[in-house]
């Protein structure tokens, strides 16, 4: 299935780069952007046409850090609904956990994913399913740098990230990277598209919160069309479907990969009406079904283990809880 955009981005390269009025509606006809579409507030269309977008804008005004200067421009609220879930969010890292999760509002071609560094660092991963060449390139700086301005003008704070990845080549020039992203920590060549950042950071307050709004947008974002996952129990079992591959899994790290505190995600599991306890079990459960499917002579010892339990009689104990109705 081809990738889909909302209307909003291919606007916001029609509207940011410091185009022509003229050259706009050139670019637009270009690329097969209609000037309905351009005064529509849901119109979707295919991604490719955003890439191209960025291709030509680039070509237009020959300057190769289009897309950075793009994303100084950046208004919070640009991008609609997806721009307001995050604005309205407790916490800086809430905000961006909220972007992971109905980033499918705006754009079925990126993903953005909170991954785990360290007790003191948490990172963003970006990255397109469809789309080649300069325009990705463009795409994703724009979608790192877009990220680091809309986290400092919604917190009022200086915020920089102690380390940028790009996947794309390096350019002949670093300094315009450098001077937007606030750290020379810069890799090119780099195995993903990654924006890390302080988890003290992460736990900035943001002065727009607003939990009446947010539960209304929740809602909103909820009735959508999602290829994304919606809800933070889910959420929490991809996040340990990843971690049980490296051993047992506890509470605190696992918040820290969804870029939120013990507390929070004990606050949002309560809200859905469930558990830490009961998740661990549930995320056990299923790894203990997939192992019994694909290697159905493993010992029991090896399976408590595997499933973080310190041994085949603990497993017993759980593998009961789980068969009460």
């Amino acid at each position: 299935m081809d990738a889909v955009d909302h209307i909003l981005l291919p606007k916001y390269v029609l509207d940011t780069t410091g185009l022509a009025e003229s050259v706009r509606q050139r670019l637009a006809d270009e690329v097969d952007v209609p000037g309905w579409m351009l005064s529509s507030t849901s119109a979707i269309l295919p991604s490719d046409r955003y890439l191209r977008l960025w291709e030509l804008a680039e070509h237009e005004l020959d300057d190769p850090d289009v897309a950075l200067r793009a994303a100084l421009a950046y208004v919070p609220g640009q991008l609609g609904l997806i721009d307001y879930l995050f604005t309205t969010a407790p916490t800086l890292g809430e905000g961006l956990a909220l972007t992971g999760m109905y980033i499918g509002t705006s754009t079925t071609n990126h993903h953005f994913t909170i991954v785990g560094e360290s007790e003191d660092q948490m990172s963003v991963d970006l990255s397109l399913l469809q789309g080649e060449g300069r325009g990705r390139d463009l795409a994703i700086q724009v979608a790192l740098a877009g990220t680091v301005t809309k986290i400092r003008r919604v917190t009022g704070q200086q915020v920089n990230p102690v380390r940028v990845r790009f996947r794309q080549s390096a350019p002949p020039r670093h300094d315009q990277f450098i001077e937007l992203f606030g750290t020379a920590r810069i890799d090119f060549g780099a195995p993903t598209n990654q924006l890390t950042f302080r988890t003290s950071d992460l736990a900035l307050p943001m002065p727009t919160a607003d939990p009446v709004l947010a539960a209304i947008l929740h809602r909103s974002a909820d009735t959508m069309a999602q290829p994304r996952i919606t809800t933070w129990s889910e959420r929490l079992q991809q996040v340990l479907a990843v971690m049980m591959d490296d051993g047992p899994v506890t509470i605190d790290p696992a918040a820290r990969r969804m870029a939120m505190s013990r507390r929070s995600l004990q606050r949002k599991l309560a809200e859905e009406g469930t558990t830490w306890r009961r998740e661990i079990d549930r995320a056990r459960r299923r790894r203990l079904e997939d192992r019994s499917r694909s290697s159905p002579t493993t010992n029991r010892t090896e399976i408590a283990h595997l499933l973080g339990y310190s041994d085949a009689r603990s497993l017993g104990r759980a593998y009961r809880r789980w068969s009460q109705p």
